[in-house]
């Protein structure tokens, strides 16, 4: 079978394939993971990336090219990316994207082009890069394609190098990455992309995918979505725009290019809040909050016509989780809001610890953490709905640190600050030094340099059988890890706490606990009682975090 070229309706499907495929195997990539802990979410990250992808691509008609499929899956997978893999892999498209502009159609030649642009666009997002990893896999199958396609090989005989060599070099990464080879396992965010180029080989060949794994389905985010942005809220007074309105500008007028959107999005500034503005010379894709949708879809009638739309009513939402938290509705009107100069948002997990970062003057909280990564979407509506000219975005975690630095080119009109915080205790530390009467270059250097005073001591549980280091854990063992690292193994959630204070504090004299969903208040205390009296010197505080997973997050400095 002699595969020479695809038009954009044969690439459409093979994107749409590749997210099927590796929407079916979720739970085996997060179960790559190389800690046993319970956040494994590589897998989840990837095919959260890809459902935007999915969106994206519905909204095209069937005789879009194979430039203007790739732009949107490269738009698409840059709003929806979560996680360090799932920011990998919009940078893949990205540079993929980029190789075929004005490409309606898709040789072998452009194919291993378009592949080994995405594997430099992804290098350079990375600050770090380490090989045994997804980009390691990326690129030894970017090198394949480019060998194969010179050879004369047709686009499927590419896509077979390449997934023959992928396999290979996966198969390699537990000798290049010891944490991998420590917990058998090969690199997730690799097994990912190896999937979806899979799926491509299927969806070329024309055969029906692995039984569970269906072109069609998609993980049901964009209500949820609209959920959390809601949630937000405290009160109804607070909602000062009422209707999260999202659509589609589809068959553009003649002339329509950027100018024409950057308008768009001034006059939605007028009527609004939360505005993404986002498009190609094709389509349109806008978001915003607003009293009056109807005027907002006006403004989008003069670029062109409308695609789908969503409105949902953000104050009917808000009454009806109040309803269900049996808490009483505040139905007082919400004050205007006023443009700032700067503002602080930080992701978040857990009611305490958001409680803890608005008590400290957080403007803008994001729902996430270990199990659940925000998008660079996410983030980005934060930053835009504090109107501030300058936000300081705290990510909290080290799988969040790469989607929020991409927030940058969202969203060009704003400056954009992301301290590089790993966990909680290191945000806490970086919000205290951030002093209001400094300049933005002094804010980031002392918010920086905060970092390293601020240590984390987590306790958790194992969620499968392992061997890490000199231990060896099984299902269900009480986890004690200090700055990501494990160093106790018990069976009690109190003694291990003890142990790994007792190794890894030193000379700190101030250790603060946050207690877990899980944990009763009575049960913090009888703890922070012993740790008193363990260690008389340092100033023990406990508060409620509310955090799942993690039984206690203690910050120590």
């Amino acid at each position: 079978m002699s595969i020479q070229a695809l038009d954009g309706q044969g690439l459409k499907q093979m994107i749409l394939a590749g997210a099927a495929l590796l929407e079916a195997n979720v739970a085996h990539l997060n179960a790559l993971n190389v800690f046993p802990v319970p956040d494994g979410d590589t897998g989840t990250n990837m095919s959260l990336t890809l459902s935007a992808v999915v969106r994206e691509l519905s909204a095209l008609d069937d005789q879009a090219g194979t430039d203007v499929v790739s732009a949107a899956v490269a738009r698409g997978s840059l709003r929806g990316a979560r996680g360090n893999s799932g920011v990998i892999l919009s940078q893949l498209f990205r540079g993929f994207s980029k190789a075929m502009t004005d490409k309606a159609m898709m040789d072998a030649a452009h194919f291993a082009s378009a592949v080994q642009s995405g594997v430099e666009m992804a290098y350079k997002a990375v600050m770090k890069p380490k090989e045994g990893t997804i980009l390691t896999v990326a690129r030894a199958m970017a090198d394949t394609a480019k060998r194969a396609a010179r050879s004369g090989l047709d686009v499927l005989g590419v896509l077979d190098a390449m997934l023959e060599q992928g396999q290979i070099t996966l198969d390699k990464t537990p000798d290049m990455l010891p944490v991998l080879k420590q917990a058998g396992v090969v690199d997730a965010g690799g097994k990912g992309l190896l999937l979806i180029y899979t799926g491509f080989r299927y969806s070329i060949l024309g055969q029906p995918l692995p039984e569970g794994a269906a072109v069609e389905k998609q993980r049901e985010i964009e209500v949820e979505s609209t959920a959390n942005e809601v949630a937000e809220f405290k009160s109804l007074a607070d909602i000062k725009f009422g209707y999260c309105t999202e659509f589609f500008v589809v068959r553009l007028k003649e002339g329509v290019g950027e100018a024409q959107q950057d308008d768009l999005r001034d006059k939605l500034g007028a009527i609004g809040d939360s505005i993404v503005v986002v498009g190609d010379p094709e389509m349109i894709k806008v978001h915003v909050h607003t009293n009056n949708p109807g005027q907002a879809l006006q403004y989008a009638l003069e670029l062109g016509e409308l695609g789908p739309v969503k409105i949902e009513n953000m104050r009917e939402q808000h009454r009806e989780i109040m309803r269900k938290q049996g808490r009483p509705v505040d139905e007082d009107a919400a004050p205007a809001a006023q443009e700032k100069e700067v503002a602080l948002v930080s992701v978040s997990v857990g009611e305490g610890i958001g409680s803890i970062f608005n008590d400290l003057g957080v403007d803008r909280l994001i729902e996430g953490g270990q199990s659940m990564n925000p998008s660079i979407e996410d983030i980005a509506r934060a930053v835009e709905e504090t109107n501030a000219k300058t936000v300081f975005v705290l990510p909290n975690n080290s799988n969040i640190i790469l989607a929020a630095q991409q927030v940058k080119d969202i969203l060009p009109d704003r400056r954009v600050e992301v301290i590089p915080s790993k966990s909680i205790p290191q945000g806490i530390s970086a919000i205290l030094a951030f002093n209001l009467d400094s300049s933005v270059e002094e804010n980031v250097e002392r918010m920086t340099d905060a970092l390293a005073s601020a240590h984390c001591a987590q306790i958790t549980y194992a969620v499968r059988d392992t061997e890490n280091g000199e231990f060896t854990i099984k299902k269900d063992d009480i986890l004690g890890l200090f700055d990501s690292q494990i160093q106790i193994v018990g069976n009690d959630v109190d003694t291990v706490v003890k142990d790994l204070l007792a190794k890894c504090i030193g000379d700190c004299e101030i250790v603060t606990g946050f207690y877990g969903e899980d944990v009763s208040e009575q049960a913090a205390g009888a703890l922070r009682d012993a740790l008193e009296e363990q260690f008389p010197d340092c100033d023990i505080e406990m508060h409620f975090g509310g955090q799942p997973l993690y039984h206690y997050i203690f910050s120590v400095e």
